[in-house]
């Protein structure tokens, strides 16, 4: 499994876990003494400094958060598994930060229309 894809896995499901603690309104410090795991180590699964943890783990926080661990997996969707784009015509690969990738395929899913974007070899128009 490539590092990338990984990252942006902990990362989502650090999201999901936030916006889970905050709909229960708790403090991150409320989540630590539930889980009996320290605050910075909630801190750093909800942030996007890549806190690896184990199912173990996972599940611990899924019961103090009163939910199951399925709920806080993230959608097909939310995970970029390629943040490279190809141009048709001149065959460079653009890398892409994660962010932006995010941002041009929640553009694309909002509006249903691709993204036009300039090769910077090229400079020819392509489609994303």
């Amino acid at each position: 499994m490539p590092m990338d894809y990984e990252k942006n896995l902990y990362n989502e499901i650090g999201k999901k876990i936030k916006a889970r603690r905050k709909e229960l309104k708790l403090t991150q410090e409320d989540l630590a003494e539930l889980t009996n795991y320290s605050y910075s180590f909630i801190s750093n699964i909800e942030s996007r400094t890549y806190q690896a943890f184990s199912i173990s783990a996972f599940n611990n926080i899924a019961k103090a958060l009163n939910t199951h661990m399925k709920n806080l997996l993230p959608d097909e969707n939310d995970l970029i598994t390629n943040n490279k784009i190809k141009c048709e015509y001149c065959n460079f690969n653009m890398e892409m930060p994660y962010e932006i990738m995010k941002l041009l395929q929640s553009i694309k899913d909002i509006t249903k229309k691709n993204t036009k974007l300039t090769c910077p070899k090229c400079q020819k128009k392509i489609m994303y």
